[in-house]
């Protein structure tokens, strides 16, 4: 799809605070760029100020890169979706995570190859998803996998902690320590077609338009970024023990065919918790007792 107006030139929205603050790789690698596109530089300081900043330059029809993490992303994202434009968008990860871009886009881990392909890489359409309030790029979920996210969250400035370990030491805590938390849900996908009208209990409700979270969780492997449906994994209630034998599988998507696992594909989900539960989108985390999700098609116009 190509823009109706010409595209202005690019803002680049940098988190100083991503990757425990060693970001002078990438702030060194950018001043060429900055130079040869003419772009302009702004380095965040706030919570917000990156979907503001996407936001204002999406409504002057300009191209954003962005350099940061999940949680910066999932602000560029939603300032960009705020503002109902689509403009070019380049994605730098430099978070502990980093599920969107490389799990989901596949975009390059090194530093001065992802920065190439933000400024130059081809432009493909990417699905995006509305739920309640805001927008998410690579997916949401409520249960216990919620409640691992808000503490992965509580815990990434623990020196030689990230990734793919700091969620499994967060999902052991959980687990171990939390797991009468999971919730009670009653869920509707696509108006009805698929129905849990009587409350159960369920360990999680995952709901993405890539197939990975978590720092590289496989929890919906099939999930296609670009088909317009959102892939969503329920998993049912199940004695710790057995949640403790089928977790470290999930990383290899190996949960596929249990038969407490269950997968649809959908364009709207409804759910419902009576108690409040924890629900996290882009591992940005919110307590809900209600909740309305909708995939976005296409929305995104991202370089890969």
């Amino acid at each position: 799809m190509k823009a109706s107006t010409p595209i202005g030139n690019p803002l680049i929205i940098l988190n100083p605070a991503a990757n425990r603050g060693r970001m002078r790789v990438y702030q060194d690698l950018l001043q060429q760029y900055i130079v040869s596109h003419q772009a302009e530089y702004r380095e965040t300081r706030a919570p917000g100020e990156a979907k503001d900043l996407a936001q204002q330059a999406a409504m002057a029809n300009r191209s954003i890169i962005v350099v940061g993490g999940d949680g910066t992303i999932h602000e560029v994202v939603n300032g960009l979706l705020t503002a109902g434009r689509r403009v070019p968008l380049g994605i730098v990860a430099a978070g502990s995570g980093n599920d969107f871009a490389w799990n989901t886009l596949k975009l390059p881990h090194a530093p001065l190859e992802a920065i190439e392909h933000a400024f130059n890489g081809t432009l493909i359409d990417v699905d995006a998803g509305r739920v309640n309030n805001s927008y998410f790029a690579n997916g949401f979920s409520i249960g216990l996998d919620a409640e691992i996210g808000a503490m992965t969250n509580q815990m990434k400035n623990i020196p030689l902690m990230s990734g793919a370990q700091l969620y499994y030491v967060a999902a052991l805590w959980q687990l171990l320590f939390h797991f009468h938390r999971c919730p009670w849900l009653t869920f509707l996908f696509d108006a009805g077609k698929v129905s849990q009208t009587h409350e159960k209990r369920y360990i999680l409700l995952a709901v993405t338009n890539g197939p990975a979270y978590g720092a590289g969780f496989r929890i919906n492997p099939v999930a296609d970024h670009t088909d317009g449906f959102l892939d969503i994994c329920v998993v049912e209630y199940m004695p710790i023990k057995r949640v403790l034998r089928l977790f470290p599988g999930v990383r290899q998507g190996k949960h596929v065919g249990e038969p407490e696992v269950t997968f649809y594909r959908a364009k709207t989900v409804h759910i419902e918790s009576k108690q409040g539960a924890t629900m996290q989108a882009d591992g940005e985390e919110s307590r809900v007792t209600m909740i309305d999700a909708a995939v976005l098609p296409g929305a995104l116009w991202i370089r890969v």
